[in-house]
This record gives C-alpha cells, sequence and structure tokens, in this order.
C-alpha cells in the first residue's frame, strides 16, 4: 500500500489547527525466518512491508506534549521535562519511552503535538510498537535537530522498550523498521549487528499474512520466561564446555547439544535446540533465495513452525490449525510469526490461487473455531522516512 498523509489532517482535526512541520513513517514488519534468535545474538531474515506507522509533528510554545493515536481513538498528554514517569500498560508507554531516552541527550526546548496513524494492524506480530517507536523516535529528532541516526536511533528504541516497557526484545523490529528496503530481506547477524541485503525474486509466489484472531501482549506472555530460559540454557553450556568460549545460544553446535541430551535440564535443552537449529535455517533460506529455491525456502519455513511449537513451545491450537490447513491446500511453506503465543502466521502461496486458498482456510477456520479471519498480502518496503523526503533514511 502506498503511505497517506492522513496523519497530517488528523493533527489539525484533533489537536487544533495549525500545519504539520514534518510527517514521519516506518513500516511494520515480517520476519520471513529466524524466531527468538535475536536475543541470542543469532541470525534472522526479515523484510520491511509496505504498511506504515504515520506520525505528524507540529511544535508548541509551551512544554506540552499531546498526541492523538487514531487505532486507540485517544489521547494522553504530558509535561516536558519528564518526572519520573511509569509505564501504565498502554499504548504511548513507547512513546514516554522514547522520551525519556531523548531526555538523556538534551533538554527539550518546547514540548509538541503528534498525531499517529497506524496501517499495522495491531497485536498480530508485525511488529506495530517498533514501527511506532522508529516513526516517534525518527519525527522527534527532525523535529528539534538533533543529530542521531542509524544504529544509534535503532538502539535509542530497544532500550525504550526494554528499559521502560518492560518487554526485554532483541533489536531486530527496530533495526528493519530503520534500514529495510524495498524488493529485500535482511540477512541480520545480531550479534555484529550487521546486515546484506537478500533479493526476494519468488516469481509468481506471495506472501500472505493470516491473523489467527487471537491477541498477545508481549509484556505480559511467557516470552519473558522464554528468554530467562534461553539465557540459563547459554550459562549451563558454558560450564558444561568451559573451552568452547559460549557466550550465547548462538556459540552452541548441535553437536554439543546431542552430546548432552538426558543430562541437560529438557526444557532448556529444547529451547537451545530451537535457537541452534533456527540459525541454521535462516542462513540456508537466504541461500536458498538467493538460488531461487521457492520450494526448498517454503520447507524451512515448515521446519521453524514445528520448532516453535514442539521444542520452544509458543504456537497456539489455532495457529498449528492455520499451517496445517494451509500446507494442505498447496501452500509452499507456512509457520507462526513473531514471538508466539498467538497473532498471526504467514504463507508462502502462488498469486494465481491467493482468492481461492483464503475463502478456503477461512471457511475450515469458521467452521473449527467460530471466527472470521483477516488476511492479507505484504510487499517487502522501505525503511524509515519522512514524506518531505524522495528517498528512504540509510
Amino acid at each position: 500500500m502506498t503511505p497517506r498523509p492522513g496523519s497530517a489532517g488528523l493533527l489539525e482535526e484533533k489537536l487544533g489547527p495549525g500545519p504539520a512541520d514534518l510527517v514521519s513513517l516506518a513500516p511494520g514488519r515480517v520476519n520471513l525466518i529466524g524466531e527468538h534468535t535475536d536475543y541470542n545474538e543469532g541470525f534472522v531474515l526479515p523484510v520491511a512491508i509496505d504498511r506504515y506507522t504515520e506520525i505528524a509533528f507540529r511544535r508548541r510554545r509551551d512544554m506540552s506534549v499531546r498526541i492523538y493515536s487514531s487505532a486507540f481513538d485517544e489521547s494522553f498528554s504530558v509535561e516536558l521535562p519528564l518526572r519520573e514517569p511509569r509505564p501504565e500498560g498502554r499504548w504511548h508507554d513507547y512513546l514516554l519511552g522514547i522520551l525519556l531516552e531523548f531526555g538523556k541527550l538534551l533538554d527539550f526546548p518546547q514540548g509538541f503535538d503528534a498525531a499517529i496513524v497506524s496501517h499495522v494492524p495491531l497485536g498480530a506480530g508485525l511488529s506495530s510498537s517498533a514501527s511506532l517507536e522508529v516513526a516517534f523516535a525518527v519525527g522527534i529528532a527532525r523535529l528539534f535537530g538533533i543529530g542521531i541516526g542509524g544504529l544509534e536511533l535503532v538502539e535509542l528504541c530497544q532500550r525504550a522498550e526494554r528499559d521502560f516497557v518492560g518487554v526485554p526484545c532483541g533489536i531486530m523490529d527496530q533495526y528493519v523498521a530503520y534500514f529495510g528496503r524495498a524488493g529485500h530481506a535482511l540477512l541480520l547477524d545480531t550479534r555484529a549487528l550487521r546486515h546484506r541485503v537478500v533479493p526476494l525474486e519468488l516469481t509468481g509466489l506471495t506472501f500472505l499474512v493470516i491473523d489467527s484472531g487471537t491477541r498477545r501482549t508481549l509484556a505480559g506472555s511467557g516470552y519473558a520466561a522464554h528468554r530467562r530460559e534461553c539465557g540459563e540454557a547459554a550459562r549451563w553450556l558454558a560450564a558444561r564446555f568451559p573451552d568452547a568460549g559460549i557466550r550465547s545460544l548462538r556459540d552452541v553446535s548441535p553437536e554439543m547439544l546431542d552430546r548432552v541430551r538426558g543430562e541437560m535440564p529438557e526444557v532448556l535443552w529444547r529451547r537451545a535446540r530451537h535457537v541452534v537449529e533456527e540459525n541454521g535455517r535462516v542462513i540456508a533460506a537466504a541461500d536458498a533465495l538467493a538460488r531461487g529455491d521457492a520450494e526448498g525456502f517454503g520447507r524451512l519455513l515448515t521446519a521453524s513452525h514445528i520448532s516453535l511449537r514442539d521444542l520452544f513451545e509458543v504456537s497456539t491450537p489455532q495457529l498449528d490449525f492455520l499451517v496445517e490447513q494451509g500446507l494442505s491446500l498447496g501452500a509452499l511453506g507456512a509457520r507462526l510469526m513473531g514471538g508466539g503465543f498467538g497473532g498471526a502466521s504467514l504463507h508462502l502461496v502462488r498469486e494465481a490461487s491467493v482468492e481461492e486458498y483464503v475463502s478456503r482456510l477461512g471457511a475450515a477456520y469458521r467452521r473449527r473455531w467460530g471466527l472470521t479471519l483477516k488476511s492479507f498480502e505484504v510487499r517487502p518496503g522501505d525503511g524509515t522516512y519522512e514524506l518531505a523526503r524522495t528517498s528512504p533514511r540509510r
């Protein structure tokens, strides 16, 4: 979809007359493969998608901040500088976290108004939160002339979500929201924080996001517990193999896990096995895309789902149903998306069969779960930019 400057009009409609000083945008993302590897210093293969969070900004003459969100049809306000705010489990926690991080860099000279329009579905595993964070941070940096961008800005957004909101997230979502490139995936090494672009040339095929209609909230889900288990697994293995230089599950080999099967606590072994094998699947997936091997790529997607279901244990019956039914209807591959515990699934299907595929899958899902599916195609889009600019920021 093409971003629309709806936030500028919304700014005047909801927060009073006066033109916007700037409008910033940042995309949602689909991680093609590489789930729960980013915070284990591993590899991921995300794409920025052509669905954006769009924020219009306007300076004020006082120190007030007023922000309206169309997704929640509500506003919140705060005075600068912030006075020890606490997270409330609401959408504006992400924005307060960003403001706190910028408050460490400068004394705000004035407040501002902002209006937010999001085309990224909430809670569906498309990283609407990182899209919001990056669009907001880019807008603030430009509004006040703060010389921050690139990896420094990406890390600021990650800190805001991790330290204030309380989600122990990796850096992938914010990274691809900033650095995404249309028509490409990013093979991202989350330890080195470097990436290479991987062309997506799957002729005659498309990616479908199928929303299960079951919501997830990472701050309150098992995400944090699973992350802790990964850390425990890495420490256990480092003690068991003291000469291997293990600092994270990135450093563990399948052979090591084979050697400790039955000795290592079972839950920790399963978590580690998923991460180690998923890293291998990411590299294999990038190679498959480079060869144009769509069927091989699809098989890796499905293998990822099976591992997330059986070893990492973050799937749900609804997501399993969507994957299994999708494969029976001709998908080349399918898997749950995002952190799990609900949300959406990703399906690689033939473009010519999209309408029939969605119809038949939706009918089967409605019969089994009594829920109506939401589905849409996604295409690789660019990372963050301003509407006034003609090219993405790099």
